[in-house]
């Protein structure tokens, strides 16, 4: 087993005090012990990054589900760069034609999987903020942003 560490503490536990909850230690990317990385001066958005990566590296492995034969998980099928910016283009003109505009909000409910991923991508390549609903925050979350 790879025993590499890829995060380093940079802050220590908080106890709780003063009607304030207790808090763990604080740890960031080894990349970023010394403090946050400077974005190159290109980038101005999350969409930015995303486009950036596919001009870069459009044959290249992004977004991989592992198949699952017999109840037992095989090998990954992976979609490249180039695959997943293709659907997110896709994607992000069908939310447009829900009548979602940009500068709106668009909840995005699901568990972590690669539609989940492209469903957000999608919403960056509309100028569209995604409001992420975990499906792991149970029916109340649920609930809660319906009113």
């Amino acid at each position: 087993m790879d025993k590499t560490a890829y995060t380093v503490k940079v802050g220590e536990a908080t106890p709780a005090a003063g009607g304030r909850p207790a808090a763990g230690p604080v740890y960031r990317s080894i990349y970023a012990k010394d403090g946050l990385m400077r974005l190159p001066q290109e980038i101005h958005s999350p969409w930015d990054f995303f486009s950036g990566a596919v001009k870069k590296y459009p044959k290249n492995r992004m977004l991989g589900r592992r198949q699952v034969s017999d109840g037992k998980a095989g090998d990954y099928v992976w979609q490249t760069y180039e695959q997943v910016y293709q659907k997110v283009i896709q994607i992000g003109a069908a939310i447009r034609g829900f009548g979602v505009k940009p500068g709106a909000h668009c909840a995005i409910y699901g568990s972590n999987c690669p539609e989940w991923v492209m469903a957000m991508q999608a919403c960056n390549s509309q100028g569209i903020c995604y409001v992420p609903l975990y499906d792991t925050l149970g029916r109340f979350a649920m609930l809660a942003h319906t009113h």
